[in-house]
């Protein structure tokens, strides 16, 4: 069946929404994006992957993003206190580039809706409100909505997305089942001023006596996140702001980067960080970005997810058969549930357990054999390259299984994953 696509209303006017918007405007489609111009001080995903970069070429926008970003060449994770591995980019080989940016997302944000703008995409600064039409899955703009816009589409919209984002408008209209992740960790974050510098300007992954932390050079200023079991957070205050401040003066790790801090915006909290939706499309809808499912943001995979998948939307709705938004439905899901393994490789502590026993067997003849092997694969998890390279990915599962076990050193490895487990 070949759906007959031609005005498209797209809710939400965040990074997915708009580049989706510009997407579908350059291949001649009607778009009209509803958003609230409304947006928080500071937004979680600040740390780009390089995998990002080719589709912000496409777009048009990577030098406007370079001219107010700082420059990112790789990602630094921190055992323990005392012990760092560190991944330039550049370690990674394959066909993306060696960095990537570190972004205010204020300004990234209005980079890509700017550039709908430019493209001719309509906005209406409104609401759009849906409705259930019968007991199908099929919804509509209200009358009411139809009514505010002067019928701008004539009548009904062929397609509505849902990049709502967080608030998973058509989900939770719907009621589509959804697949949780087992942690319930929440997110603080604020901006410092004073922090300890980093250079280079590598994101940093740090274990803390209790959850994690990271941090983000950004231009004058370090992006300083907790994620947290919010039961751990409860002995320091009853607001966010008295939490994030007092946990950033008790942890050891905390007080050596920003004893000489200052906190230059408010501290934003982010809740459940892993909550996949198991429907992805329906009879005249579709859902991108973290309207459709988001993750933990240990490996920086949330805005580049959000960019990646309005271009594979735009290539569902052009094709526009249910063959297309079928393979689109599946790939999103799968995507998602790959980079949910090598989320739950940071929480177990299998990832850091990787960490230490290649360390300690860097001098033995299969440490040098397969050494620059694991270097390589292991950056691609931090460049976002490990999830679509099916060697990567095999490579991964063999040595975070079996070569372990093969190295006899499942005495080390028992213990390590113990002890690095994140709690």
């Amino acid at each position: 069946m070949i759906r007959s696509i031609k005005t498209v209303a797209i809710i939400g006017g965040g990074p997915s929404g708009c580049s989706l918007a510009t997407l579908l405007k350059r291949k001649g489609y009607t778009v009209a994006v509803f958003y609230l111009e409304k947006r928080p001080e500071i937004i979680v995903g600040e740390s780009l992957v390089p995998a990002i970069i080719p589709f912000l070429r496409e777009l048009g926008v990577e030098e406007e993003v370079k001219s107010y970003s700082t420059y990112k060449p790789g990602a630094s994770v921190w055992v323990n206190k005392d012990e760092e591995a560190t991944s330039p980019f550049s370690f990674g080989g394959g066909g993306l580039p060696p960095y990537a940016y570190n972004v205010p997302r204020t300004k990234f944000d209005k980079t890509i809706f700017d550039l709908a703008v430019r493209e001719g995409v309509t906005f209406f600064n409104q609401v759009a409100r849906l409705e259930m039409v019968g007991n199908t899955d099929e919804i509509k703009l209200s009358d009411e909505t139809i009514q505010s816009i002067n019928n701008f589409f004539n009548g009904q919209p062929d397609l509505i997305v849902d990049a709502s984002g967080r608030s998973r408008t058509v989900s939770r209209l719907l009621d589509i089942p959804t697949k949780e992740g087992y942690r319930k960790d929440i997110a603080l974050f604020a901006h410092l001023s004073g922090a300890e510098k980093i250079e280079p300007f590598n994101i940093h992954l740090h274990r803390l006596e209790k959850g994690w932390t990271w941090r983000i050079p950004l231009p004058g200023r370090i992006s300083v996140g907790v994620v947290i079991d919010p039961a751990h957070l409860k002995e320091y205050g009853t607001t966010k702001e008295e939490q994030y401040d007092n946990y950033l003066k008790a942890d050891e790790t905390l007080v050596k980067f920003t004893r000489n801090a200052k906190r230059e915006t408010g501290v934003m909290q982010y809740n459940n960080y892993q909550l996949i939706s198991q429907k992805m499309y329906g009879k005249n809808w579709i859902l991108t970005g973290d309207a459709g499912g988001f993750l933990d943001p240990i490996f920086s995979s949330g805005l580049f997810l959000a960019i990646k998948g309005s271009f594979a939307a735009a290539e569902a709705i052009t094709a526009g058969t249910e063959k297309a938004f079928k393979k689109y439905q599946d790939f999103q899901l799968y995507e998602l549930s790959i980079w949910q393994k090598l989320v739950d490789t940071w929480y177990s502590g299998s990832l850091f357990t990787l960490f230490k026993v290649g360390q300690e067997q860097m001098n033995s003849a299969i440490g040098r054999f397969i050494g620059p092997h694991m270097q390589r694969h292991l950056t691609r998890i931090f460049s976002g390259e490990a999830v679509y390279k099916s060697y990567s990915r095999r490579f991964l599962n063999f040595v975070l299984g079996p070569m372990i076990r093969w190295m006899k050193v499942g005495r080390l490895h028992n213990r390590t994953i113990s002890d690095l487990e994140i709690k």
